[in-house]
């Protein structure tokens, strides 16, 4: 059944949603959520019952500012309609390296993750290839050049998840904005804002975007109710994002090699391939993962060149061929970066560490210095003022982290809530790094798993 909560509250009334135990109630309908549904549901049960409650609508879409101190929010990061962000999203995936999951900053370099790299892999497989991550096809490609390459892939048609969902399998109830959660002995409970009715669960699921969910955390904090979390003061702590922007314009590049690494449009796919400090130099100045891409930008001496056939002349014009330089950071989770949320408005305090921008700065000139015949002459190349040009890369993460220190920790190996024991997360609100990968794919991967986990109790 499918109801629109902003309008429909006798239905809900009269259909008896409001005195319904469910066995799941999921809050949040994007690819988080729909993947673990699925998957609840790939073990056959007669009778289950699911809710999903989404706040936004089921076709329009809303986005909502967020204040943000020093990196700004993208806005549109933050949209609420029925197949959350992959309404709008690009469909770019790709993986968490290995020692990404590390914490590669601290002398002891160890896994901060609630399952090894291994496991992750055969996660990532295991997705439904309707999703289409095209795992299978992330192929690395061995080049000459002192760099970290890992590939990247997108669909022409970015998919929505909304396309996943059967209203014949779940209750779904959208514009329903739930203000707060709550369990006691026998039930998990969630509120909406008006307080009219109640939802009840054997189990919740908080599936919201990184930002929205640890808003419902705090909130339910500030209403009294989660009286039993753990490690309470690390809610909203360790919040990390992918800050992206433009290094500049390689005027001379060395063509023939990034060619083989430039984001390219083949069929129906996008691929490239992103370019990080090598790992050695990672792990010796204790850096980061950032990466860059290359881009033909559009201007007319790029597009001409692009429809040339003529070998001759394109060996005569290639000194003229330009390349964009984009870099898309990974952040170090540090504890002064937050989330604060008071009476229903949050603040966002986002700020590079000294470790960022070592990173980029390193990393900018090598590129300039490798892929440039002419580097002293890249003029247009700037990595100044970082702050002033970062642009947050719709990648919330952290807040409600994983550690595998329970004293540091908000959810445990399987995403419940540390002293709760009805209520789970899965979001991107608990990895415990950023990498510096788009993380969908990671987040459905968890999905995946705590399906499997779920499973257990039916």
């Amino acid at each position: 059944m499918k109801i629109n909560y902003a309008e429909s509250k006798e239905q809900i009334i009269n259909s008896s949603f409001n005195n319904k135990l469910y066995d799941f109630i999921i809050i949040g309908s994007g690819p988080a959520a729909i993947t673990l549904y699925k998957k609840i549901l790939s073990k056959k049960i007669n009778k289950l019952k699911i809710l999903i409650i989404e706040g936004g609508d089921y076709q329009k879409k809303n986005y909502k500012k967020v204040i943000s101190k020093y990196l700004q929010i993208n806005l549109k990061s933050r949209a609420f309609t029925v197949g959350g962000t992959s309404s709008i999203w690009s469909n770019i995936s790709s993986y968490f390296e290995e020692f990404e999951m590390k914490s590669r900053w601290k002398k002891k370099k160890f896994n901060l993750w609630p399952l090894n790299h291994k496991s992750l892999l055969k996660e990532y497989k295991k997705l439904n290839k309707d999703y289409q991550f095209f795992f299978d096809k992330f192929k690395k490609k061995h080049i000459d050049i002192p760099f970290e390459l890992r590939p990247f892939i997108a669909t022409t048609k970015p998919i929505n998840f909304k396309q996943f969902i059967n209203i014949n399998e779940i209750d779904l109830i959208y514009n329903c904005k739930i203000s707060s959660i709550d369990e006691n002995k026998k039930v998990a409970t969630a509120y909406p804002v008006d307080n009219k009715f109640k939802f009840n669960a054997k189990k919740i699921i908080v599936c919201c975007g990184g930002i929205e969910s640890v808003r419902l955390i705090q909130n339910s904090l500030s209403e009294k109710k989660l009286k039993d979390i753990k490690n309470k003061k690390l809610i909203g702590k360790y919040f990390m994002d992918h800050p992206k922007f433009d290094l500049g314009y390689l005027k001379y590049p060395k063509v023939d090699i990034i060619n083989q690494i430039e984001l390219k449009k083949k069929n129906d796919l996008i691929t490239y391939y992103g370019i990080s400090l090598q790992r050695n130099i990672q792990e010796k100045k204790n850096l980061l993962n950032s990466y860059v891409r290359f881009e033909k930008p559009n201007i007319k001496i790029s597009r001409f060149l692009d429809t040339l056939n003529i070998p001759i002349i394109s060996n005569i014009l290639r000194s003229k061929k330009i390349f964009r330089v984009k870099i898309f950071c990974e952040m170090i989770p540090n504890i002064n970066n937050s989330i604060i949320t008071k009476k229903n408005k949050t603040l966002v305090m986002l700020r590079p560490s000294q470790i960022d921008y070592e990173t980029i700065k390193l990393l900018a000139n090598e590129v300039k210095y490798f892929f440039s015949f002419k580097p002293e002459k890249e003029t247009n190349f700037n990595f100044k003022n970082v702050t002033n040009q970062a642009k947050a890369a719709s990648h919330h993460m952290g807040g409600l982290r994983f550690d595998p220190d329970t004293k540091l920790s908000v959810v445990d190996k399987n995403l419940k809530i540390i002293g709760l024991k009805k209520i789970y997360v899965c979001s991107s609100a608990i990895f415990p790094t950023s990498g510096s990968v788009n993380p969908t794919m990671t987040v459905c991967a968890l999905s995946n798993r705590l399906g499997d986990h779920l499973k257990k109790y039916l």
